[in-house]
């Protein structure tokens, strides 16, 4: 291997441990508002105490007293929006089945072992896309979750020995639920990490929106990923209708995957959401309101 090659893998394995959340784009501008929003408040707080000072130059000293307000009746407090839980990122086999990985987001219940619910939804719960799939035989479970150092063991119920890609399914899921490099099945098993992202990923991701996601206010946000510089967007409603078709440049990322952002505007209904790249495609079904 030359000493460049060296050089992109060591990237490309520092690059790849960044894990994009499908809502990062709508946390950003959440945040943009609520700093808008406490400038207001701020500015709003002057005018009420400009307002009592006033109040109190126009009380004279002998005018007569009004009788005390009624204590109000106590209010019931409201009650607490329960908190939502992180989303976790769980890896497939993408709809070709062909040793490459794709990703889904999963909601959890806060508290939650991120490890341990990861795996256990990768084991045990249907991909959210019907095209994806686990490489891992049915009635597998997670026994036990340990950390030692930089190092993740996971102890395995019903597994055989697993496939090269079934392997790389698990050790992308657990370095991502746990943020530690070194992924080891069962307690005498070797230390695995993470194989090149150009070696084991899918060639493009449709991360956003995912499959079965509903949009409120008629804006669409789309992330795509991949490794290429372009990729063709295919937007068809359920029905019939005007489609949107237009290529996407993808940008940074080299040599780890290269990304696409943009938000559109549709009317209200079902739409079918495709990306292609270098003769492969991902889709997903939502639904605009």
């Amino acid at each position: 291997m030359t000493p460049e090659e060296t050089i992109r893998r060591a990237l490309e394995a520092e690059a790849s441990t960044v894990e994009v959340r499908p809502d990062a784009l709508a946390a950003i501008r959440a945040r943009t508002r609520r700093r808008r929003a406490r400038g207001w408040v701020t500015w709003g707080a002057g005018l009420a105490v400009a307002a009592a000072v006033a109040v109190t130059i126009l009380v004279l000293p002998d005018a007569p007293r009004p009788d005390p307000p009624r204590p109000a009746a106590p209010t019931a407090a409201p009650t607490p929006t329960p908190a939502a839980g992180p989303l976790l990122a769980v890896y497939y086999v993408g709809p070709r089945r062909d040793d490459a990985l794709v990703r889904e987001f999963h909601r959890v219940a806060p508290g939650s072992d991120a490890v341990r619910a990861a795996l256990t939804l990768m084991f045990g719960t249907a991909p959210l896309d019907p095209d994806y799939a686990s490489a891992w035989p049915a009635g597998t479970t997670v026994r036990g979750v340990s950390v030692a150092g930089e190092v993740v063991t996971v102890d395995l119920g019903g597994a055989t020995a697993p496939s090269a890609i079934a392997a790389q399914q698990l050790v992308w899921t657990v370095t991502a639920a746990s943020g530690r490099p070194g992924v080891r099945i069962g307690p005498d098993g070797e230390v695995l990490r993470r194989a090149p992202a150009v070696d084991t990923l899918a060639p493009v991701w449709l991360i956003n929106p995912q499959q079965g996601e509903v949009v409120r206010g008629g804006r669409l946000d789309v992330h795509v990923a991949g490794f290429g510089s372009t990729a063709r967007l295919e937007i068809v409603p359920d029905g019939g209708g005007e489609s949107i078709r237009q290529d996407l440049t993808l940008r940074g990322g080299s040599p780890a995957q290269r990304e696409a952002q943009l938000t559109l505007s549709l009317p209200p209904g079902r739409y079918t959401v495709t990306v292609t790249l270098a003769g492969v495609s991902d889709d997903h079904t939502v639904v605009v309101e």
